[in-house]
């Protein structure tokens, strides 16, 4: 198996998110993860197809009414907030951005999910809760900002023995080895690779799905997205966007533009 030898620091990933954070707000939405499209001929819109990979995660966490779930890597919110609406669950969504906890707790105010849905600053590779606090874990394309090993360590420690751990990951096109650079925002492990990562943490693999090709036009309708919001955002914020890409890829260099996908679903035994 091929390691990255260095990850990035949580000051590095806010400090990316703090620079792109409100440019991909503007073209994306406040799914900071992936589309997913059925194929070719699927005219679903962004938000459509970011909120389709949600609920695909979400029913393969199996919770409900009563059930407690932590979001490591939560972003603005969003996902957090569709799964307390959809399944009744609480859900604490962690992240190590200052700037997202407040704008999601904001954000689950105006939505009226307070009382179920809560953020707060944590590092995903070491959280400050009891072993055995939560019923499920969910990690929705954050995984690659950590050292994946431990993340998974630590995801096992803080679910309850039968839990689900469901999580997305970025991966180098199948069959091809992980780039070399490994100061990446997004250092790669390859899809065969994730059996192993799995079992040496504790977990039992029940679905390793590649859905590379499902989501591979979140790129090209990313990029036209940013095109088409270009002036409304550096009018709205007074910078351009290409100082802003700049600005991003000079705290964290970004993965290649090739690049696959894939579902992982664990559970604790």
């Amino acid at each position: 198996m091929t390691s990255p030898v260095s990850v990035p620091t949580s000051d590095q990933v806010a400090d990316y998110y703090a620079l792109l954070g409100p440019l991909m707000r503007m073209a994306w939405g406040d799914n900071f993860h992936f589309g997913y499209w059925d194929g070719p001929d699927d005219r679903s819109t962004v938000q459509e197809a970011s909120d389709r990979f949600t609920d695909l995660l979400v029913e393969r966490l199996r919770v409900g009414p009563g059930d407690r779930v932590l979001d490591v890597g939560c972003g603005v919110g969003r996902p957090a907030m569709r799964l307390a609406a959809t399944t009744g669950a609480s859900v604490l969504g962690i992240t190590v951005s200052a700037e997202q906890v407040e704008i999601a707790t904001e954000q689950a105010r105006v939505e009226g999910l307070s009382g179920r849905v809560s953020f707060q600053f944590a590092d995903g590779m070491n959280t400050p809760f009891a072993a055995d606090s939560f019923d499920a874990v969910l990690a929705f394309e954050s995984i690659n900002h950590m050292d994946r090993a431990t993340a998974l360590r630590e995801m096992r420690r803080v679910v309850k023995p039968g839990g689900r751990i469901v999580l997305t990951d970025v991966t180098p096109p199948k069959g091809t080895p992980p780039p070399d650079d490994t100061n990446m925002v997004s250092s790669l492990v390859r899809f065969e690779d994730f059996p192993d990562l799995a079992r040496d943490a504790g977990l039992v693999l029940e679905e390793l799905t590649d859905v590379s090709a499902q989501t591979r036009p979140t790129i090209e309708r990313l990029i036209d997205r940013i095109l088409d919001t270009r002036k409304e955002f550096e009018a709205a914020h007074g910078v351009t966007v290409q100082s802003v890409l700049d600005g991003a890829r000079a705290v964290l260099p970004t993965s290649p533009a090739s690049f696959g996908c894939l579902i992982m679903v664990a559970a604790k035994p």
